[in-house]
């Protein structure tokens, strides 16, 4: 498929200085290849960063990896609910780049499953005033939602990786539930005044200073067997952290009104055939 004519996206001006805060999370996302070639630009004056093109409301660039899908780089629109495209051009859209929705007021966001990354401050200083819906196996970057304003209820899916200060300083959110198998990375939580409860699901794993300096955090339910590093709530003086059993998990839900997609199929263990040859 032939690419179409590209245009200058306002944020391209700050190239330079994103390349050296953003963390490689994914090199399928827009936020990857600035980081995968940021040495690259310091020793070859020739790099440039790849083409951007238009779509409607929507700016993108190519993958790296494959230079068949793409991310989107920014967003001109103002629709009060937004739903991020499968499709531009006729293209798989499978990231969402650096600063791309940074500032935009919405009244709720949804993330399809296609997408598999977030990028460096993809939604910093954003505000979602009702309600937002991330995939499963999500990748979140850092700060890709710092400062921003959220709903009551913040709900981490199954097998997510929530990357360093992904929302810090976060605003109105009171409730995080953190699904099966996601993996909440240093300070993602980080000084989330409004914070009141965390619950987190049995498989769930919350490293060092997740949390820290939540001051209003009152309650942590472990739901099961969480993987706990002993300084995930360091600085919540007022934390108290309760250990509960796999099933108040689905309780808790309930209680909420939440409704969880079904969890994904676990692999059938494989079994071997030894010959007795070693």
């Amino acid at each position: 498929m032939k690419r179409p004519a590209a245009s200058l996206s306002r944020r391209m001006t700050c190239v330079l200085a994103a390349l050296l805060l953003i963390t490689a999370v994914s090199s399928a996302s827009a936020f990857a290849w600035k980081s995968e070639n940021t040495a690259l630009e310091e020793v070859d004056p020739n790099w440039v960063p790849p083409a951007v093109y238009t779509s409607g409301d929507y700016d993108y660039i190519f993958n790296e990896d494959d230079g068949e899908t793409i991310s989107i780089a920014d967003y001109h629109g103002k629709e009060e609910n937004i739903v991020i495209p499968t499709e531009l051009d006729g293209y798989a859209v499978t990231g969402i780049g650096t600063e791309a929705f940074s500032y935009v007021k919405m009244k709720s966001l949804t993330v399809p499953e296609q997408i598999s990354s977030i990028g460096y401050r993809a939604f910093e200083y954003c505000t979602v005033s009702e309600s937002f819906t991330l995939p499963k196996n999500i990748r979140i970057g850092m700060n890709a939602f710092a400062y921003a304003s959220l709903p009551e209820i913040i709900i981490i899916p199954e097998g997510a990786q929530v990357g360093s200060c992904a929302f810090s300083y976060c605003k109105a959110g009171e409730i995080v539930i953190v699904c099966p198998q996601a993996v909440m990375e240093k300070r993602c939580f980080g000084y989330g005044y409004t914070l009141a409860a965390v619950v987190c699901a049995a498989g769930a794993e919350v490293e060092e200073d997740a949390f820290e300096y939540c001051r209003s955090l009152e309650q942590v339910i472990l739901c099961g067997d969480v993987t706990l590093d002993e300084e995930a709530f360091s600085y919540c003086r007022n934390a108290k952290i309760t250990q509960g059993g796999e099933a108040d998990f689905a309780r808790i839900l309930t209680q909420l009104s939440i409704e969880l997609p079904e969890p994904s199929p676990q692999p059938e263990a494989k079994t071997e055939t030894h010959t007795g040859i070693l």
